[in-house]
Protein backbone atom coordinates (compact mmCIF):
# COMPACT_ATOMS: atom_id res chain seq x y z
CA UNK A 1 0.00 0.00 0.00
CA UNK A 2 1.73 3.36 -0.60
CA UNK A 3 3.18 5.59 2.04
CA UNK A 4 1.57 9.13 3.05
CA UNK A 5 3.54 11.87 1.93
CA UNK A 6 6.30 12.74 5.10
CA UNK A 7 4.65 16.14 5.84
CA UNK A 8 8.10 17.40 6.80
CA UNK A 9 9.71 17.04 3.61
CA UNK A 10 10.44 20.36 1.99
CA UNK A 11 9.14 22.26 -1.18
CA UNK A 12 12.26 22.19 -2.54
CA UNK A 13 12.77 18.59 -2.24
CA UNK A 14 10.03 18.10 -4.64
CA UNK A 15 10.17 20.55 -6.69
CA UNK A 16 13.60 19.14 -7.52
CA UNK A 17 11.92 15.63 -7.87
CA UNK A 18 9.56 16.71 -10.17
CA UNK A 19 11.96 18.79 -12.39
CA UNK A 20 14.34 15.43 -13.10
CA UNK A 21 11.19 13.71 -13.83
CA UNK A 22 9.91 16.39 -16.25
CA UNK A 23 13.67 16.74 -17.90
CA UNK A 24 14.60 12.81 -17.87
CA UNK A 25 13.80 10.37 -20.44
CA UNK A 26 11.82 8.07 -18.07
CA UNK A 27 10.99 9.13 -14.40
CA UNK A 28 13.46 7.93 -11.61
CA UNK A 29 11.04 5.12 -9.67
CA UNK A 30 12.23 6.81 -6.19
CA UNK A 31 11.11 10.80 -7.66
CA UNK A 32 7.47 9.68 -8.91
CA UNK A 33 7.19 7.56 -5.59
CA UNK A 34 8.29 10.88 -3.66
CA UNK A 35 5.55 12.95 -5.69
CA UNK A 36 3.00 10.55 -5.67
CA UNK A 37 2.78 10.50 -2.10
CA UNK A 38 -0.07 8.06 -1.14
CA UNK A 39 -1.21 7.42 -4.59
CA UNK A 40 -0.21 4.65 -6.82
CA UNK A 41 2.70 5.76 -8.04
CA UNK A 42 2.22 4.25 -11.64
CA UNK A 43 -0.42 6.38 -12.11
CA UNK A 44 0.83 9.11 -10.93
CA UNK A 45 3.48 8.39 -13.57
CA UNK A 46 1.26 8.65 -16.79
CA UNK A 47 0.60 12.28 -15.49
CA UNK A 48 4.35 13.26 -15.28
CA UNK A 49 4.29 11.87 -18.56
CA UNK A 50 2.57 14.56 -20.57
CA UNK A 51 4.85 17.24 -18.36
CA UNK A 52 7.38 15.41 -19.80
CA UNK A 53 6.44 15.74 -23.27
CA UNK A 54 5.16 19.12 -23.96
CA UNK A 55 8.18 20.12 -21.52
CA UNK A 56 10.27 18.45 -24.52
CA UNK A 57 8.20 19.97 -27.53
CA UNK A 58 8.76 23.28 -26.21
CA UNK A 59 12.56 22.91 -25.69
CA UNK A 60 12.45 21.15 -29.00
CA UNK A 61 10.19 23.77 -30.79
CA UNK A 62 12.31 26.49 -29.46
CA UNK A 63 15.68 25.14 -30.48
CA UNK A 64 14.63 24.32 -34.05
CA UNK A 65 12.78 28.17 -34.54
CA UNK A 66 16.42 29.32 -33.15
CA UNK A 67 18.10 26.87 -35.82
CA UNK A 68 16.19 26.08 -38.64
CA UNK A 69 18.96 26.62 -41.38
CA UNK A 70 21.15 23.97 -39.47
CA UNK A 71 18.49 21.64 -38.71
CA UNK A 72 17.63 22.02 -42.28
CA UNK A 73 20.99 21.25 -43.38
CA UNK A 74 21.56 18.04 -41.23
CA UNK A 75 17.89 16.90 -41.15
CA UNK A 76 15.04 16.73 -39.01
CA UNK A 77 15.86 13.37 -37.65
CA UNK A 78 19.44 13.83 -36.48
CA UNK A 79 18.57 17.52 -35.16
CA UNK A 80 15.65 16.08 -32.97
CA UNK A 81 18.62 13.72 -31.56
CA UNK A 82 21.06 16.39 -31.20
CA UNK A 83 18.50 18.51 -29.15
CA UNK A 84 17.75 15.90 -27.16
CA UNK A 85 21.79 15.03 -26.64
CA UNK A 86 21.65 19.10 -25.62
CA UNK A 87 18.86 19.09 -23.28
CA UNK A 88 20.81 16.75 -21.36
CA UNK A 89 23.95 18.89 -20.77
CA UNK A 90 22.05 21.77 -20.91
CA UNK A 91 18.47 21.46 -19.59
CA UNK A 92 16.62 24.96 -19.89
CA UNK A 93 17.05 27.25 -17.11
CA UNK A 94 15.44 30.21 -17.60
CA UNK A 95 11.70 31.19 -17.55
CA UNK A 96 12.36 33.10 -21.19
CA UNK A 97 12.05 30.28 -23.95
CA UNK A 98 14.27 32.09 -25.82
CA UNK A 99 17.69 31.40 -23.80
CA UNK A 100 17.52 27.43 -24.32
CA UNK A 101 19.55 27.49 -27.62
CA UNK A 102 22.36 30.25 -25.97
CA UNK A 103 24.92 27.50 -25.50
CA UNK A 104 23.59 25.53 -28.67
CA UNK A 105 27.06 26.61 -30.39
CA UNK A 106 29.72 25.91 -28.63
CA UNK A 107 28.10 23.03 -27.29
CA UNK A 108 27.97 21.71 -31.05
CA UNK A 109 31.52 22.82 -31.69
CA UNK A 110 32.72 19.53 -29.30
CA UNK A 111 29.99 17.73 -30.54
CA UNK A 112 31.24 18.09 -33.76
CA UNK A 113 34.87 18.16 -33.13
CA UNK A 114 36.84 15.96 -35.31
CA UNK A 115 33.71 14.77 -38.21
CA UNK A 116 34.37 17.18 -40.73
CA UNK A 117 31.12 19.28 -39.86
CA UNK A 118 33.00 21.58 -37.82
CA UNK A 119 31.32 24.17 -40.01
CA UNK A 120 28.03 23.43 -38.77
CA UNK A 121 29.27 25.31 -35.13
CA UNK A 122 29.77 28.51 -36.47
CA UNK A 123 26.59 28.01 -38.73
CA UNK A 124 24.65 28.34 -35.23
CA UNK A 125 26.91 30.79 -34.55
CA UNK A 126 25.24 33.38 -37.01
CA UNK A 127 22.10 32.12 -36.20
CA UNK A 128 22.27 32.71 -32.17
CA UNK A 129 23.53 35.96 -33.50
CA UNK A 130 19.88 36.71 -35.36
CA UNK A 131 18.49 35.47 -32.81
CA UNK A 132 20.65 38.21 -30.19
CA UNK A 133 20.11 41.31 -32.77
CA UNK A 134 16.09 40.44 -32.61
CA UNK A 135 16.41 40.85 -28.83
CA UNK A 136 18.21 44.01 -28.39
CA UNK A 137 17.25 47.42 -28.39
CA UNK A 138 17.08 49.97 -31.25
CA UNK A 139 18.29 53.00 -31.49
CA UNK A 140 17.14 56.00 -34.14
CA UNK A 141 20.40 56.08 -36.45
CA UNK A 142 22.29 59.11 -37.45
CA UNK A 143 23.35 60.12 -40.70
CA UNK A 144 26.69 60.05 -42.49
CA UNK A 145 26.64 64.74 -41.94
CA UNK A 146 27.24 64.17 -38.69
CA UNK A 147 30.50 63.90 -39.20
CA UNK A 148 30.36 67.46 -40.39
CA UNK A 149 29.75 68.92 -37.13
CA UNK A 150 33.47 68.23 -36.51
CA UNK A 151 36.41 69.94 -38.03
CA UNK A 152 38.92 67.95 -39.99
CA UNK A 153 41.65 67.35 -37.53
CA UNK A 154 39.37 66.18 -35.50
CA UNK A 155 38.21 63.34 -37.38
CA UNK A 156 40.65 60.16 -36.42
CA UNK A 157 39.87 60.65 -32.77
CA UNK A 158 35.80 60.10 -32.95
CA UNK A 159 34.44 57.21 -31.97
CA UNK A 160 30.85 55.97 -33.26
CA UNK A 161 28.28 54.20 -31.19
CA UNK A 162 26.70 51.31 -32.98
CA UNK A 163 23.54 49.93 -33.02
CA UNK A 164 22.96 47.35 -29.67
CA UNK A 165 21.59 44.82 -32.59
CA UNK A 166 25.35 43.95 -34.38
CA UNK A 167 26.56 41.26 -34.13
CA UNK A 168 29.76 39.86 -35.58
CA UNK A 169 30.67 36.56 -36.91
CA UNK A 170 33.89 35.28 -38.46
CA UNK A 171 34.40 31.81 -39.60
CA UNK A 172 36.97 29.93 -41.61
CA UNK A 173 34.38 28.15 -43.42
CA UNK A 174 31.68 29.75 -46.27
CA UNK A 175 28.49 30.08 -43.31
CA UNK A 176 27.25 33.66 -44.87
CA UNK A 177 27.20 31.20 -48.52
CA UNK A 178 25.15 28.59 -46.18
CA UNK A 179 22.70 30.50 -44.34
CA UNK A 180 22.04 32.91 -47.94
CA UNK A 181 21.33 29.57 -49.40
CA UNK A 182 18.91 28.15 -46.90
CA UNK A 183 16.05 31.16 -47.02
CA UNK A 184 13.55 29.79 -48.87
CA UNK A 185 11.44 26.61 -48.99
CA UNK A 186 13.06 25.39 -52.30
CA UNK A 187 16.16 23.26 -52.70
CA UNK A 188 18.84 24.77 -51.37
CA UNK A 189 22.04 25.11 -54.07
CA UNK A 190 25.26 23.30 -52.68
CA UNK A 191 27.76 25.27 -51.37
CA UNK A 192 31.78 24.03 -51.74
CA UNK A 193 33.15 24.08 -48.29
CA UNK A 194 36.35 24.95 -49.97
CA UNK A 195 35.76 28.85 -50.76
CA UNK A 196 36.93 29.35 -47.42
CA UNK A 197 36.73 32.06 -45.25
CA UNK A 198 33.47 34.30 -44.53
CA UNK A 199 33.53 37.13 -42.23
CA UNK A 200 29.41 38.57 -41.13
CA UNK A 201 27.61 41.19 -39.64
CA UNK A 202 23.97 41.35 -38.07
CA UNK A 203 21.89 43.86 -37.30
CA UNK A 204 18.02 44.48 -36.69
CA UNK A 205 17.28 47.13 -39.41
CA UNK A 206 13.68 48.32 -39.98
CA UNK A 207 12.49 45.40 -37.68
CA UNK A 208 14.34 42.95 -40.01
CA UNK A 209 17.51 40.85 -39.40
CA UNK A 210 19.66 41.87 -41.78
CA UNK A 211 23.04 39.09 -42.14
CA UNK A 212 25.84 41.09 -44.37
CA UNK A 213 28.56 39.66 -45.59
CA UNK A 214 32.10 41.71 -45.52
CA UNK A 215 35.12 42.01 -46.90
CA UNK A 216 37.66 40.79 -44.46
CA UNK A 217 39.56 44.35 -44.05
CA UNK A 218 36.06 45.59 -43.66
CA UNK A 219 35.07 43.68 -41.01
CA UNK A 220 38.38 44.10 -38.90
CA UNK A 221 37.71 47.67 -39.31
CA UNK A 222 34.13 47.18 -37.91
CA UNK A 223 35.54 44.66 -35.52
CA UNK A 224 37.76 47.32 -33.92
CA UNK A 225 35.30 50.40 -34.20
CA UNK A 226 32.62 47.87 -32.18
CA UNK A 227 34.93 47.63 -29.24
CA UNK A 228 34.63 51.48 -28.98
CA UNK A 229 38.33 52.74 -31.02
CA UNK A 230 38.43 56.01 -32.58
CA UNK A 231 38.39 56.43 -35.90
CA UNK A 232 42.07 56.57 -36.45
CA UNK A 233 43.19 53.67 -34.03
CA UNK A 234 40.57 51.63 -35.51
CA UNK A 235 41.70 51.85 -39.29
CA UNK A 236 45.20 51.45 -38.40
CA UNK A 237 45.07 48.61 -36.26
CA UNK A 238 42.58 46.90 -39.07
CA UNK A 239 45.10 47.00 -41.56
CA UNK A 240 45.08 46.26 -45.57
CA UNK A 241 47.61 45.73 -48.51
CA UNK A 242 44.91 45.54 -50.93
CA UNK A 243 43.95 49.44 -50.16
CA UNK A 244 44.95 52.70 -48.65
CA UNK A 245 43.53 53.28 -45.33
CA UNK A 246 41.45 56.23 -45.86
CA UNK A 247 39.86 54.28 -48.70
CA UNK A 248 39.13 51.41 -46.45
CA UNK A 249 37.80 53.79 -43.94
CA UNK A 250 35.95 55.72 -46.30
CA UNK A 251 33.70 52.87 -47.77
CA UNK A 252 33.17 50.89 -44.55
CA UNK A 253 31.84 54.55 -42.98
CA UNK A 254 29.25 55.21 -45.90
CA UNK A 255 27.94 51.71 -46.08
CA UNK A 256 27.75 51.79 -41.96
CA UNK A 257 25.94 54.88 -41.53
CA UNK A 258 24.07 53.80 -44.93
CA UNK A 259 22.47 50.80 -43.04
CA UNK A 260 22.03 52.95 -40.00
CA UNK A 261 24.26 51.32 -38.27
CA UNK A 262 25.55 54.52 -36.49
CA UNK A 263 23.32 55.94 -33.61
CA UNK A 264 25.75 57.99 -32.18
CA UNK A 265 29.44 60.02 -33.20
CA UNK A 266 31.31 60.26 -29.94
CA UNK A 267 34.58 62.50 -29.40
CA UNK A 268 37.01 60.62 -27.49
CA UNK A 269 38.51 61.92 -24.49
CA UNK A 270 42.28 62.72 -24.79
CA UNK A 271 44.32 60.23 -23.29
Amino acid sequence: MPRPRDPALGLKALQTAFGRSVRSATANPADLQLLAGSEDATAFGRRIDVYRNNAWQFFLTALERTYPVTNRRVGADFFRQLARDYRVQHPSQHGDLHWIGAAFPAWLADRMAGTGYEWLADLARLEWACEMSVAAARRDPVGLESLGRFDTDVLPHLTLVLQPSLQLVASPFPIWSVWQANQHDDAAAPVDLATGAEHCAVACVADRVAVYRLEAADYRLLQHLHTGMSLGDATAAAGTDAETPDRLLSRLLGWAFGEGLVVQVVKASPA
